[in-house]
């Protein structure tokens, strides 16, 4: 599902998330539990009160998606960091 990101840049841009859209909804990121480069995307596992979620950010379209991680779900593969 396509979502709204906050992230602070650094050192390079969308270093880290913030906080994101879920619906309505903006839900404050309380981990980075995960994250890494795939070919076009940068990958961010967070971790938001007792929930994981994906956060994929789409560099060539400069769009976001978000999606639930299922408890013992594994990222995508190139999930490696």
């Amino acid at each position: 599902m396509k979502c709204r990101v906050e992230t602070h840049s650094g050192f390079r841009l969308h270093e880290r998330p913030r906080r994101f859209t879920w619906g309505r909804t903006w839900l404050e990121v309380h981990q980075v539990m995960e994250q890494w480069v795939a070919p076009g995307h940068l990958c961010f596992k967070v971790k938001v009160a007792d929930r994981a979620y994906l956060l994929k950010y789409h560099q060539a379209q400069g769009i976001w998606e978000v999606e639930l991680v299922r408890s013992g779900a594994m990222p995508p593969a190139g999930g490696e960091n």
